[in-house]
């Protein structure tokens, strides 16, 4: 079984914290999709550059950001240092 920096458990709960933390709403699968997309930008020892799944992440359809009036740059930047801070 390979080795990962952080669990596919661990950026779930990640996402979710995160969301939490914006005071955000969602009705949606969005953390979960959020959860797959970064899922596989993580290797063994570290995550794939931020730019490498940013494009993937802003195709997720969803009515998350026109709910919580935010910003996609703005939620995804955050989210990703979040979790990338925990793989450290």
């Amino acid at each position: 079984m390979e080795n990962r920096c952080i669990s596919k458990s661990d950026i779930l709960r990640n996402t979710l914290f995160h969301i939490q933390v914006r005071q955000c709403q969602y009705i949606d699968s969005f953390p979960e999709k959020v959860t797959t997309i970064i899922d596989t930008a993580v290797g063994k020892k570290r995550m794939k550059k931020y730019d490498v799944v940013k494009n993937r992440l802003y195709r997720i359809k969803t009515s998350f950001f026109k709910i919580n009036s935010i910003k996609k740059k703005d939620f995804f930047e955050g989210l990703y240092k979040r979790i990338e801070s925990k793989t450290k």
